[in-house]
C-alpha cells in the first residue's frame, strides 16, 4: 500500500496519524461508536461497557478510538502491508 492508498485509509477510518501517534476526526467517533453499537448486538462484554457509558466520559471516546486503529490495522493487513 502506497502512501497515498494508507492516507485514503486514514481518512475512511476517521483518524489523523501525528508524531504522538492517532487522533480521530469527528467522523472516526461517529464510525467508531457504530463499530462499538455492532459489538454490542453481537455480545461484546467490552462493547456493553463502554456503551453503558456517559457519552461526555473520556473512556468512550478513547474506545472509539481503539477501535478506529484496530479496523485500520485490519485493512493494511488485508492489503498486504
Amino acid at each position: 500500500m502506497g502512501s497515498d492508498a494508507r492516507q485514503a485509509a486514514l481518512e475512511r477510518h476517521g483518524l489523523t496519524e501525528s508524531q504522538d501517534g492517532f487522533d480521530m476526526t469527528l467522523r472516526g467517533l461517529q464510525r467508531g461508536l457504530g463499530r462499538a453499537r455492532a459489538l454490542r448486538a453481537q455480545g461484546d462484554p467490552e462493547a456493553l461497557r463502554m456503551r453503558a457509558l456517559d457519552p461526555s466520559d473520556p473512556v468512550r471516546v478513547r474506545y472509539a478510538l481503539c477501535i478506529q486503529i484496530e479496523a485500520f490495522h485490519a485493512e493494511l493487513h488485508r492489503s498486504g502491508i
